[in-house]
This record gives C-alpha cells, sequence and structure tokens, in this order.
C-alpha cells in the first residue's frame, strides 16, 4: 500500500521527513503508514504524551530504518519483520501496537450463504500480505479447501475507507461481480458490507485461528546507545498510555481516528473497533505466530530461503525496552 497525505491539522513537526532535515538529538522519530488504523495511536502519542525539549517527527510510511537511521522506531504488521529479518539481523520488535482480526466478506448474489460454498470461488486479496495470509490459513484450516479449489484476485490498489469506492476497489469490485468475497484491513471489509448492503452480506470469521500483530520495531544499535534507548522508551510509555484510552475509552478518539487517517467515519469506526485489541506489549504466542506465518512466506520461491527457526526469530524480539516503560519516571 501506499501511504496517503497527512490530514492538514497535523503540527509541521510531525511531518518533517527526517530522510532530509535530521531530527535533532534525543528527539524521537517514528515511522508507520498513516492510512491504518493501527497507527492513528503513534501520532497520538507524540502529540498529546511524548515529551521533550526538541521536536520528534512522524514519518507516513514504512521506510527502510537501516538506510534511514534517523528513525528510531518503524510500526506494520509481522509480515514486514518476517520479510526483513533474514537479512536484518539486528532487527528488534520492542511492543505490540495492536492486534488485528480478519474477516471474508462474501456477497449472496454469488451463491454464498455457507463457507462450503466458498469454493470455486473468486476472492479478492491484498498480495503478499497478512490479507492473503489470513485467507489462505481460512480456507485450508477452516473450510477444508485446496490450493486449485477457489481464486485469489490480488491487488494492491483494493483498499477503500470511504463511500463511494471506485472503480478496482473490492467493494466495488464486490458489487459489480469482480469477487465474489474479500478480505482486507479494516475498514475495507465494513465498507464493502455497506456496499453490497447488509441483507447481501455474508461474513466469515475465526479469531481463533489467526491475528495480525502489529509490532513496533527498531535496531539493536539503535537500543545498544543509552540516549536513543533513553527516547525509545519515552515513547513506548506515552504508547502504553494511548492504548488504554484507546481500549477503554474509544467513543473519545473516534472523531481524531478519522482524521488522523484520512480514514472512516465514526460510524464505521465503531462497527470494526471490536476487531481490534490495543493490548500492546509482547503476546506471549508471538514466536508461535511468527514461526507459522513464516512457513508461509518461505514458500515463495522469490526469496530463495527457508523457514527461519523458532530460536531465529526469537532473537528478534527484545523485552527489556517494554519492561523500562512499565516503570515509573
Amino acid at each position: 500500500m501506499l501511504p496517503t497525505a497527512l490530514p492538514s491539522f497535523v503540527p509541521l513537526a510531525t511531518i518533517l521527513l527526517p530522510f532530509i532535515f535530521p531530527a535533532p538529538a534525543s528527539a524521537i522519530v517514528v515511522a508507520a503508514r498513516q492510512m491504518l488504523i493501527e497507527a492513528t495511536p503513534l501520532v497520538v502519542a507524540i502529540q498529546d504524551y511524548y515529551k521533550n525539549d526538541n521536536s520528534s517527527s512522524f514519518v507516513n510510511g514504512l521506510p527502510d530504518i537501516w538506510e534511514n537511521t534517523n528513525i528510531d522506531l518503524a510500526a506494520g504488521a509481522e509480515v514486514h519483520v518476517l520479510h526483513d529479518a533474514p537479512t536484518r539481523p539486528d532487527l528488534r520488535v520492542v511492543t505490540t501496537v495492536a492486534e488485528v482480526y480478519y474477516r471474508i466478506v462474501a456477497n449472496k448474489k454469488s451463491n454464498i450463504r455457507t463457507m462450503a460454498d466458498l469454493k470455486g470461488k473468486r476472492i479478492g486479496v491484498v498480495p503478499n500480505t497478512t490479507s492473503e495470509y489470513f485467507a489462505y490459513r481460512y480456507l485450508r484450516e477452516v473450510v477444508g479447501l485446496k490450493d486449485g479449489d477457489y481464486t485469489f484476485v490480488k491487488t494492491l490498489s483494493g483498499l477503500c475507507a470511504v463511500e463511494p469506492c471506485k472503480n478496482g476497489t473490492f467493494p466495488y469490485m464486490l458489487q459489480n461481480g469482480v469477487v465474489d468475497a474479500i478480505t482486507a484491513y479494516e475498514p475495507t471489509t465494513e465498507v464493502a458490507i455497506r456496499t453490497i448492503g447488509e441483507d447481501n452480506a455474508v461474513v466469515f470469521q475465526n479469531n481463533s485461528l489467526y491475528r495480525e500483530l502489529s509490532v513496533m520495531y527498531t535496531t539493536k544499535a539503535k537500543l545498544d546507545d543509552p540516549a536513543s534507548r533513553k527516547e525509545i522508551v519515552k515513547f513506548l510509555r506515552a504508547l502504553n498510555k494511548v492504548q488504554k484510552v484507546f481500549a477503554e475509552q474509544p467513543s473519545k478518539i473516534w472523531s481524531r481516528v478519522s482524521s488522523i487517517s484520512n480514514n472512516a467515519s465514526t460510524e464505521v469506526l465503531e462497527k470494526v473497533w471490536p476487531l481490534t485489541k490495543w493490548s500492546g506489549g509482547l503476546p506471549d504466542d508471538m514466536v508461535d505466530i511468527l514461526f507459522e506465518e513464516d512457513q508461509w512466506i518461505a514458500k515463495d520461491p522469490a526469496l530463495r530461503r527457508g523457514p527461519m527457526s523458532r530460536a531465529t526469530l526469537a532473537s528478534h524480539i527484545d523485552p527489556g525496552p517494554y519492561k523500562e516503560s512499565l516503570e515509573e519516571e
């Protein structure tokens, strides 16, 4: 996905790209795709909770933190960690921003009533992402289908957060019979339901099968440097406070989330909010999730690698900074 434009209200200090303007010493620089709901707590943390004498920056995108060494923290789905880790032994995951559950939305007009009816159907997914991974696992493990029993229609431009959705997006494709079902990041699936009408929508979900981990990661070099580690811990402490608000008082921030992400209406956000957990920290089963998903990623012949071991995956997780963030300053 390509990053969208930043909303007009974001202060200049939060949008100066460190690729051009290096941040002052001891200020935090955080990168994530701002269009995603899971990225919005990072902006709120910088604006409301992270305190530093120097300016902090938010980079809208997911740049290479090894090439752009001014960036202290990057956030994205665990799939990005799995793609980067084999060639970046110094990558370190330090916390989870959110845990996100997926749904498959099908159109009854494609003669789909039960999950068995997904056989032989065309399913829209975002390729090489957690969208495709969830659909792959659901169809195989829950429905019992083989690869040839369905067709993935893959596109990077399928997302749509606000109706009406244009040609080429998943809601439009589902409404016009280009695909029979879709699975994508929220709020696209919710918008798809609204586009085809709730009476025409069939929703398939299995929260115990898989959840995306939106993680925050940095480099060992950043953590080994006392100054940058101090600011990383300080930011994680700020993020902890934001996650508490997102989890316990969501109605207070829906309008702000919508503005930050240039995303869905507060009505749609209210509908999809239960699909996201803002728990933070490092889940006990993180290595299990990474290990299982990496089996799927390593099947890509273009990568020319085998799956990573559990020990290798565990070496990329550092619980120290998060534990420090739970201590009082």
